[in-house]
C-alpha cells in the first residue's frame, strides 16, 4: 500500500509540473487483450482499462500524453485439464509522444511505467492463489490516435513488456488496447 501511495504523489508532483502549461485533462476506457510472451503455453485475456488523460501541444504537430491508467492484464493457460486465469493488475503511467502526421491522425511511442496492484491466480475446482510477480513492470508502448472531433478520440495501442512480469522467469507482458477518450476544455 505504501509503495501505491509513493506512485501516486510522484505522477501528482509530475502533472503539478506540467499544470503550468497549456494542458487539457481528459479520460479514457477501453479493452485490453494480453498475455506473456516467450512461452506458447500462455493465451490472451480480455481485461479492461480506464483512467485519466493529459494532453501538451509541445509544437506544431508535436504533443506530450502522460496517462494515470487502472489496466486489468495477465493471461489465461490451460494446465492439466483445467482453465487457469492470471489476473495481473496494475496503476499505468504511460508518458508517450505522439506526432501528428496527418489531419486528425497520431502516431505516438513511449516508456510506459506500472505499478502492481493485484496478482491472483484462479481456476476451475482451485482456490485463488497470490501470483509471485514483480511490483514494477515497465514497457514500451507504440499505437495510433484518430481525433474524431475536437474533443472525442480512438485509440490502439501495443505494449510491449520490456521487465520480467513474473518473479525468475523470462515473460514478459504483451498487450494490445483499444480506447476511447474524451478531452474536456476545448
Amino acid at each position: 500500500m505504501r509503495r501505491i501511495i509513493v506512485f501516486l504523489i510522484l505522477s501528482g508532483l509530475a502533472m503539478n509540473g506540467l499544470m503550468a502549461q497549456d494542458l487539457i485533462f481528459g479520460a479514457k476506457a477501453g479493452v485490453n487483450f494480453a498475455t506473456l510472451t516467450n512461452n506458447d503455453d500462455y493465451n490472451q485475456k480480455f481485461g479492461m482499462h480506464f483512467g485519466a488523460v493529459a494532453e501538451l501541444e509541445l509544437s506544431e504537430n508535436l504533443y506530450l500524453q502522460p496517462e494515470l491508467l487502472y489496466s486489468a492484464q495477465g493471461y489465461k493457460r490451460d494446465f492439466e485439464g483445467r482453465t487457469l486465469r492470471a489476473k495481473i493488475d496494475y496503476l499505468n503511467l504511460p508518458i508517450l509522444f505522439s506526432y501528428e502526421v496527418i489531419n486528425d491522425v497520431r502516431l505516438m511511442a513511449g516508456p510506459q511505467f506500472a505499478m502492481n496492484i493485484r496478482s491472483e491466480l484462479d481456476g476451475e475446482g482451485q482456490e485463488v492463489q497470490n501470483i509471485p510477480v514483480n511490483d514494477l513492470d515497465v514497457s514500451g508502448v507504440f499505437g495510433m490516435q484518430i481525433n474524431v472531433d475536437a474533443s472525442f478520440f480512438i485509440q490502439g495501442r501495443y505494449q510491449l513488456g520490456l521487465s520480467e512480469v513474473l518473479l525468475n522467469q523470462e515473460e514478459k507482458h504483451s498487450v494490445i488496447s483499444l480506447s476511447i477518450g474524451f478531452l474536456f476544455d476545448q
